[in-house]
């Protein structure tokens, strides 16, 4: 629904883009256009506003699939621990490492699925937010093996598992491992209650 609404919103700006260039083409009056261009931009605005105090994070349990469209990808658990912080001791001690292991899945009933811009990231209950650790992935393949992308193409009805290894400071607390997909403008639908994996 929020995306139906998203693109009703962009095809109305784009016609009454089309009008405004139009008009000015043959000298007549734009006021009334941009008004509505204005009124248009503003109510969407003030939707979106109310959308995201509305919003909120609704913890599922693990190996809860995450869809969009028919590319689903869910955590099925983490590690953490004086193990693994050993494990990373190389790169720091000053931070706690995180372990995620990671399904991706292809639901579609007859095509393969290459996500568009899929990220997996650890929120805490501040708002702040890390990505995977490059660094730490890096020393980890090297010890594991290389771990498949989470943007990996994948054939009909076909799972892929992998592993990502996270970064955070040891001071932060409420962390939730978030999933998404999608390129930027997507941060402009409107917003929807998320479901997120509780971490620590």
């Amino acid at each position: 629904m929020a995306s139906l609404i998203f693109l009703l919103s962009i095809l109305s700006l784009l016609v009454l883009i089309i009008i405004l260039i139009l008009k000015a083409s043959r000298g007549r009056p734009l006021i009334a256009t941009f008004k509505k261009i204005g009124w248009l931009i503003a109510g969407y605005t003030v939707a979106w506003i109310v959308f995201r105090i509305l919003w909120i994070q609704v913890p599922v349990p693990f190996g809860t699939d995450i869809c969009f469209d028919d590319w689903c990808a869910t955590i099925t658990g983490y590690e953490s621990g004086a193990t693994i912080q050993k494990q990373f001791s190389a790169l720091g001690t000053e931070s706690d490492w995180l372990v995620l292991h990671v399904r991706m899945s292809n639901h579609a009933r007859g095509i393969s699925q290459k996500p568009s811009e899929p990220r997996i990231y650890i929120r805490d209950d501040q708002g702040r937010s890390w990505p995977y650790s490059n660094t730490g992935q890096q020393l980890f393949e090297k010890i594991s093996g290389i771990q498949p992308a989470i943007d990996s193409r994948l054939e009909l009805h076909q799972s892929l598992e992998t592993i990502m290894i996270f970064q955070v400071p040891k001071n932060a607390k409420g962390l939730y491992a978030v999933i998404e997909e999608g390129p930027f403008i997507t941060r402009f639908i409107f917003p929807e209650n998320q479901s997120v994996f509780r971490i620590k």
